[in-house]
């Protein structure tokens, strides 16, 4: 098997598979309240999806998650689960804000996405409201219950922000407890729409590790080499992640690229360069490929224009 190596060493063998720049929120680090989405006609087919799936995992791609903008929103997601189910991938998950994700349990399941990472940026009704502009944090625990009940392996991610949500860290260590569920502290990430705020609400996952330590102990738990986070276990048993993309990048052990909903294949989140992959033969895109693994930053660009939710969180 040909493996996709670039020349420092680092081999792509993941997938972010954006299905949609849709969302049914406007968390506000994420896209204005009035956002325009691009017309469906553009979206990749489920068959384009296969097709193109089918071709990197011949070259050792292991590992897809879906994403969004929301994914569940995108009308063919079953059709394109039942798909992409078919190859050989060693894990395949599915990153949400939980709103829709009752109606499609079962097909999950059948599918083999078993890997659930949930949006989940505040515990309070009223802040959540205010994060998110939306009123379903009532029906997103249900459903998260509902999903670890099947047997789901999920985690909650929570973008922490300063002066906005970081005064429910404890909050979600409780949760975490209680419900026995993973919880990653994300740090607000110099993005598109957030740009204009993220210097007033960055909070360094250093700063809230630290914070934790006044109440808890921390011991570190082993991840692979090229994981987005870095773990704990707390002494009361919550298990505490912290994904800290800006003030500990992980650049040199990335394995990831970047599918969008419209066919830019990205070596990186942070770049706004990619290449159409649309309407290739297999040999262009075996081309496309390699071009691509030289275009992946060894270290961390500062900052990107483009909307989070049309890259594919």
């Amino acid at each position: 098997m040909k493996l996709l190596i670039d020349d420092h060493g680092r081999r792509v063998r993941k997938l972010r598979l954006s299905l949609t720049d849709k969302c049914n929120l406007r968390c506000h680090y994420c896209m204005p309240i009035d956002s325009t989405f691009m017309d469906e006609s553009r979206y990749l087919s489920a068959e384009d999806y296969f097709l193109i799936l089918k071709e990197l995992s011949d070259f050792g791609l292991e590992e897809l998650r879906l994403t969004g903008g929301e994914p569940l929103l995108r009308r063919s997601f079953n059709e394109i689960i039942s798909k992409i189910s078919l190859l050989p991938f060693k894990g395949i998950g599915l990153t949400t804000n939980g709103i829709l994700l009752d109606r499609h349990l079962e097909a999950l399941k059948e599918n083999r996405v078993h890997f659930l990472n949930i949006s989940l940026d505040s515990l309070d009704e009223k802040n959540f409201h205010k994060i998110t502009r939306g009123n379903f944090l009532n029906k997103i625990l249900k459903n998260i219950e509902e999903a670890q009940k099947k047997g789901f392996l999920i985690k909650i991610n929570v973008v922490a922000m300063r002066g906005v949500n970081d005064h429910e860290i404890f909050d979600f260590v409780n949760y975490s407890q209680q419900t026995g569920l993973e919880v990653r502290f994300l740090e607000v990430m110099r993005i598109g729409h957030a740009l204009k705020d993220q210097k007033d609400q960055f909070i360094s996952a250093r700063e809230m590790s630290a914070h934790l330590r006044t109440r808890h102990s921390l011991t570190p738990v082993s991840q692979n080499l090229d994981s987005t986070s870095f773990n704990y276990l707390l002494d009361n048993g919550a298990q505490i992640g912290f994904i800290a993309s800006e003030s500990q990048p992980f650049c040199g052990q990335c394995s990831r690229w970047r599918l969008s909903a419209d066919g830019i294949l990205r070596a990186c989140l942070l770049k706004d360069d990619g290449i159409s992959i649309i309407n290739k033969s297999p040999s262009e895109r075996e081309v496309i490929f390699q071009t691509l693994l030289g275009m992946k930053p060894n270290q961390r660009p500062v900052e990107v224009t483009h909307a989070m939710n049309v890259i594919g969180g």
